[in-house]
């Protein structure tokens, strides 16, 4: 399925998601990374996961992992994982994630983007 492509970022979405990113508190990191789990143990629950709920999953782990393994990530790389991770989180973002197929389509387009924006901060970590 490469419905994944309908959802596009737009510079005016870039804009909007640059000002939540800076109002990102650095100290609900652990509280964001919980509410993770708990998410991403529920879509484990409901079973059938679709491509792009393996994907995210996929996604929020390589985030956790470059949280807890670079300990001097520049505040910015920072708010921007927690960004993304609060963006999949949130069940009622652009589209709801109830949406059969098509709930998660701006979360992995969001949190694509987010990736791609800290590999080009940070190369030297996220490099396959």
């Amino acid at each position: 399925m490469n419905s994944h492509k309908l959802f596009k970022i737009t510079k005016k979405d870039i804009a909007k998601y640059q000002l939540l990113i800076d109002k990102i508190d650095l100290n609900q990191k652990t509280t964001i990374i919980e509410v993770l789990g708990l998410k991403i143990q529920k879509i484990l629950d409901d079973g059938n996961l679709n491509v792009l709920e393996i994907k995210l999953i996929e996604d929020m782990a390589s985030l956790v992992q470059i949280l807890e393994f670079n300990q001097n990530l520049p505040k910015k790389v920072i708010k921007m994982v927690l960004f993304a991770m609060s963006y999949f989180i949130d069940e009622n973002d652009e589209i709801p994630d109830i949406i059969p197929e098509y709930g998660y389509l701006d979360d992995i387009t969001v949190v694509s983007w987010v990736m791609e924006e800290i590999k080009q901060m940070i190369p030297e970590i996220t490099r396959a």
